[in-house]
């Protein structure tokens, strides 16, 4: 009887490293060994027992069946002790929740994940938990947050040679970059990458790190050698992993370079491979990518009602987009600060303190600025004397007339306070004020010059007025600030407007203004309830303290102005 055992135990040792090596490549093998592996349940010891409901359920992921694949870890994640081992289980919980768009219970299991850490031994095993915290911020936008997972997976290559974890934390370097918009920098990754996953002999990495420069290729306009690099990694995506989400960016990407330039026959063709794995895998963003390439390739070849049921398609799934990042955000923000440890807290507490003295230093420095241009205007005055005050006049008379702001063309300060005050005397609809300004603007003129923050200015404008009505008020307040004034909107409405807005100005392509570089943008929201008899000075004071606390939680986020809070401060 011990020699049967035996031998069943040797039957699962010779099938699982089958099933680990086709997972994720070859579904059809991987399928038919965990078949084979069922067969032999009942003879499991605990540990192989974990091995499999572990790897079958990381199977029905690749299948997109995430729905009994967080049902088999959810049962059976309590008997797992080690942390490795729960790690691992945690690890799918991760992916398939956030598959589903149920981002708070990913991130709970991420930030349980990332507890593991320290006490998990093995580099290989520290890299499982890392990685699927990764993903999930990369998925969030998260991008600082991920890029520092990234340099932590990089970190435990030690002094192995084509060690997993160079390999790893360099492909996750140049793909993060590339996703938050820094292509130059993603770039300079690329060859070490490359190299990093050779020597560790991880072909699928590298496969992945060099479409990912190959799309960037195409992406700023480089269609011929974009082609040229392409289409050979296709070759090699049809053996490896011919399923991968990869191939699909890949496919979509030339369909966008063989449209460029003009050979629409073969722009039709990845692209409607690229349309058709994209539907089946059911991924949104490639689905919303795939749809719009072919409704632009279905126009060019002038077939025009086609074209229009793709872009039909194309408005609906961005719609889904836009309001899938908003509840990612929702969630990521909720998740991030009911989690925290109290260390964290004091971090936070002693980083919100010093910008408070900040704020404070930098306002008393603008008194003395105040007083000293005082003391100036008033020696200057009894200098002029009435010729300087008919001056002041005309200045004023001419500054009441302007009504447009001439770099942006939205309305000036003066102009929109005024009519925002006109939209305060009507208390029978609800009214709010949204501020919102550029997110470390000063760097942008430093780096790139004044030219390119004029020319962001004047494109967040046009982008904010895309998703306006034409009787909601656009102002410019000064240097990057803005306000928005709206009637008749629920707090609601006025919050996913701010959200759209938002994500709509991180999605700007900066290249035509001959730099690439990321643009955000922090809000701040304040609402007059119908019936309520704020003035417009009372709730843009309440909108600004919105934004400063936006400001103050990390940026690129929209805040609410909630009175109860802000009177028990």
């Amino acid at each position: 009887m011990s020699g049967t055992i035996a031998a069943e135990h040797d039957t699962f040792d010779s099938l699982y490293p089958e099933v680990l090596k086709t997972l994720g490549t070859s579904p059809k093998e991987a399928d038919a060994a965990l078949e084979k592996l069922r067969a032999l349940q009942p003879t499991f010891t605990p540990e192989q027992n974990e091995k499999f409901q572990l790897t079958y359920a990381h199977s029905l992921g690749d299948r997109g069946r995430h729905e009994e694949r967080i049902a088999i870890v959810e049962s059976f994640i309590g008997q797992v002790t080690a942390p490795a081992r729960r790690a691992s289980f945690l690890y799918e919980l991760i992916d398939g929740n956030t598959a589903l768009g149920r981002y708070e219970k990913a991130l709970q299991a991420m930030n349980e994940s990332i507890l593991l850490v320290p006490v998990i031994e093995k580099p290989s095993q520290k890299i499982v938990a890392l990685q699927g915290a990764l993903n999930l911020l990369r998925s969030l936008h998260a991008y600082d947050d991920a890029l520092g997972l990234a340099e932590r997976i990089y970190a435990l290559r030690g002094n192995t040679v084509g060690s997993y974890a160079a390999c790893a934390g360099l492909a996750n370097k140049v793909e993060t970059n590339y996703e938050r918009g820094s292509s130059v920098l993603a770039g300079s990754f690329v060859p070490d990458a490359i190299k990093a996953c050779d020597a560790n002999k991880n072909p699928f990495f590298s496969l992945i790190v060099k479409s990912l420069a190959a799309i960037d290729l195409i992406d700023v306009g480089n269609y011929a050698k974009g082609i040229a690099s392409s289409l050979p990694l296709m070759q090699e995506f049809s053996v490896l992993s011919p399923d991968s989400d990869y191939a699909v960016q890949l496919e979509e990407a030339l369909a966008r370079a063989y449209l460029k330039t003009n050979n629409l026959e073969r722009a039709e063709h990845f692209g409607q491979l690229a349309y058709q794995r994209a539907q089946s895998g059911r991924v949104l963003l490639l689905q919303e990518k795939t749809s719009e390439t072919m409704a632009a390739i279905k126009r060019a070849q002038g077939k025009l009602a086609a074209a229009i049921d793709y872009y039909d398609i194309n408005l609906a799934l961005k719609k889904k987009v836009l309001d899938d990042q908003v509840q990612k955000n929702l969630a990521y923000q909720r998740v991030k600060f009911d989690t925290q440890d109290k260390a964290n807290q004091l971090a936070l507490l002693e980083q919100k303190n010093q910008n408070l003295r900040m704020e404070r230093t930098l306002q008393e420095r603008q008194y003395e600025n105040m007083i000293l241009l005082m003391t100036l205007g008033l020696i200057l005055l009894t200098i002029l004397g009435a010729w300087l005050i008919r001056t002041i006049g005309k200045m004023d008379a001419f500054r009441l007339s302007a009504q447009v702001d001439a770099l942006t063309q939205v309305s000036n300060r003066a102009y929109f306070t005024t009519c925002a005050q006109q939209a305060f005397k009507d208390t029978r609809q609800t009214v709010s004020l949204v501020l919102f300004d550029m997110d470390y603007f000063k760097h942008v003129n430093d780096t790139f010059g004044h030219a390119t923050g004029d020319w962001v200015l004047k494109t967040v404008c046009e982008t904010v007025k895309a998703h306006l009505r034409k009787t909601d008020l656009f102002g410019r307040l000064g240097g990057e600030e803005f306000a928005l004034c709206l009637s008749g909107f629920t707090p609601e409405e006025v919050l996913t407007l701010a959200e759209r807005c938002r994500v709509a100005i991180l999605a700007t392509d900066t290249r035509p203004s001959g730099f690439e570089f990321a643009i955000a943008s922090s809000f701040g929201i304040a609402t007059r309830a119908v019936g309520e008899h704020d003035n417009y000075k009372d709730l843009l004071a309440a909108a600004d303290k919105a934004l400063y606390v936006s400001k103050n939680t990390g940026r690129n986020r929209v805040s609410v102005y909630q009175p109860s809070k802000a009177n028990e401060q």
